[in-house]
């Protein structure tokens, strides 16, 4: 037999056994709310995000990011805000989840005779785990694929929060 079967096998009696465990996701009819931070992810470098729980299998998000610089001579910023939703696919507090959305950003540059702003968007897909405890401690990792016009890349996001 070859080893790429035996892994095969052995992957589907784990997911069938995972399927099958009693637990549901509880948390999330519980703690239907949660507020935390990504790293990376769909704005980049880091997003402060809530998330709200519309029944147990879909979630709404908004988050925030912000990014800038300037000295005497002028500034320049960055404001991303991503929003979207989860789809969660398995009923178990661990779960894994489709995700989907647009993150709208806005930039101004005020340096010298330069004072510009302008708005652009771009859109985000992914698939991730998310781990929401109990007690409300909450992990998500992400695999995104963030596209813009003819443009698109994977990037991972990292999220840590707490439900209530």
């Amino acid at each position: 037999m070859s080893k790429k079967i035996i892994l095969g096998s052995a992957v589907l009696l784990l997911l069938a056994i995972f399927l099958q465990s009693p637990a549901t996701a509880q948390s999330r009819l519980k703690l239907p709310n949660d507020f935390g931070i990504e790293l990376l992810g769909k704005s980049l470098l880091y997003t402060f995000s809530y998330q709200r729980m519309v029944g147990q299998t879909l979630g709404l998000e908004v988050g925030i990011s912000a990014l800038g610089g300037g000295g005497s001579e002028g500034s320049t910023s960055i404001i991303f805000i991503p929003v979207g939703a989860k789809l969660y696919l398995i009923p178990k507090n661990g779960s894994l989840f489709l995700t989907g959305g647009a993150t709208l950003l806005t930039a101004s540059v005020d340096s010298g005779p330069f004072s510009d702003s302008g708005s652009s968007s771009y859109g985000h897909a992914g698939l991730g785990f998310e781990f929401r405890g109990e007690g409300g401690f909450l992990f998500r990792g992400t695999a995104y694929g963030l596209f813009s016009g003819d443009g698109f890349f994977i990037w991972p996001g990292l999220y840590v929060g707490y439900a209530f």
